[in-house]
C-alpha cells in the first residue's frame, strides 16, 4: 500500500465526519488514514431502510437521543459513541477499487500488536473472541478514481445502547429489496486489553500504525473550519431528503391491511388518498 496521511478529526459531530470523508474523497488528491470519534448516532448505510433498522424513537426522546444519519458507502446499520473509534482509507486507486483485506488488515495487525488477538471473518469485520468489533464498508467515486473505506473499533462503547438503537422498536409490515443488516454479537476490546480510555486507546493505535506504515506523521484536522465540509452538512448530511429520502422505494401495510407505496420516504401510492404525498413518519 502507498503511504497514507494520518489524519485526527477535532470534531466528535457525526454529519461532520461524514461530510470530512466526502470532502477528502471528492476535493482531494491525497492518500488518507482518517479517525474521528462521534458522540451518540446511528449511522446507516446508503441503501438501508431507516424505519427497519433504527430505534427511531430516541430522536424525540427526552433521555439520551442518538443522532440518525445516512453514509455514503453500503452496509449495515453501526452505532456511534464515545467509545467507539472510527477509521477511513481514503486513497486513489487505479484498479482492484474493491479489496477489503488491504485496508483492515494494517488495523488487524497493528490491534495483534497490542495485545487484542483478533481475526478478518469471511464477511470483512474483524472478530475477538468470536464477536464483532469492526463492521466495515467502501464506496467507490469511479470518476475521481478514488476510494474510502470505514470502519468501526469497537473499544469502549455503550454496548446496551448499541444493541437497542440499531433495532427498530416495532417491526412494520414493509416489503423492501434495501440492504438488511447482518447482526452479530458484539464486544468491547478494552475487555480484552485495556490501554486505558478511549483517548489514549487511539494514540496509542494511531502510533503503532505510524510505525507499521511508515508514516512521517499524524495531524489534527478541524472540519468545521472546512467551508466545503460545512456545506455538505448543511445541504446533505443533516437533511431529511438524504437521512429518509434516500430510502429504496418500498412497500407498507398498516394494522388495518391498507397498503401504502413508498418513494423517496413519501407516500406515492396509497388506499386512503388523504395520505398521499405525506412523509412515511406522519402516517405510522
Amino acid at each position: 500500500m502507498k503511504k497514507v496521511k494520518i489524519y485526527i478529526s477535532d470534531s466528535s459531530d457525526i454529519y461532520t465526519n461524514l461530510a470530512l470523508e466526502e470532502y477528502f474523497v471528492t476535493e482531494s488528491d491525497e492518500d488518507i488514514l482518517l479517525f474521528y470519534v462521534n458522540t451518540d448516532a446511528v449511522v446507516i448505510g446508503k441503501h438501508q431502510n431507516p424505519w427497519k433498522e433504527v430505534d427511531l424513537t430516541s430522536i424525540t426522546n427526552t433521555g439520551k437521543p442518538h443522532k440518525v444519519a445516512r453514509r455514503l458507502s453500503g452496509g449495515g446499520t453501526v452505532f456511534h459513541d464515545i467509545g467507539n473509534i472510527n477509521f477511513s482509507f481514503i486513497r486513489n486507486k487505479d484498479v482492484d477499487f474493491v479489496n477489503f483485506r488491504e485496508h483492515i488488515e494494517p488495523i488487524s495487525i497493528a490491534l495483534s500488536s497490542l495485545g487484542i488477538p483478533n481475526e478478518i471473518s469471511l464477511r470483512n469485520d474483524i472478530f475477538v473472541q468470536n464477536h464483532k468489533v469492526s463492521g466495515n464498508a467502501e464506496h467507490v467515486n469511479s470518476r475521481k478514481k478514488r476510494i474510502l473505506h470505514h470502519g468501526t473499533l469497537l473499544y469502549d462503547s455503550d454496548l446496551i445502547r448499541l444493541n437497542g438503537s440499531i433495532r427498530a422498536k416495532e417491526k412494520l409490515a414493509i416489503e423492501t429489496h434495501a440492504v438488511d443488516s447482518v447482526r452479530s454479537p458484539v464486544m468491547n476490546m478494552r475487555d480484552v486489553q485495556n490501554l486505558g480510555n478511549t483517548p489514549d486507546f487511539l494514540s496509542t493505535l494511531t502510533s503503532r500504525l505510524q510505525y507499521d506504515l511508515g508514516i512521517e506523521e499524524i495531524s489534527n484536522i478541524n472540519p468545521e473550519n472546512i467551508n466545503d465540509v460545512n456545506e455538505l452538512v448543511a445541504n446533505k448530511y443533516i437533511r431529511w431528503e438524504w437521512i429518509f429520502g434516500h430510502t429504496p422505494s418500498f412497500k407498507y401495510t398498516d394494522d388495518k391491511g391498507n397498503i401504502y407505496k413508498i418513494k423517496k420516504g413519501t407516500v406515492e401510492e396509497a388506499e386512503l388518498k388523504q395520505h398521499l404525498g405525506k412523509k412515511f413518519s406522519e402516517i405510522l
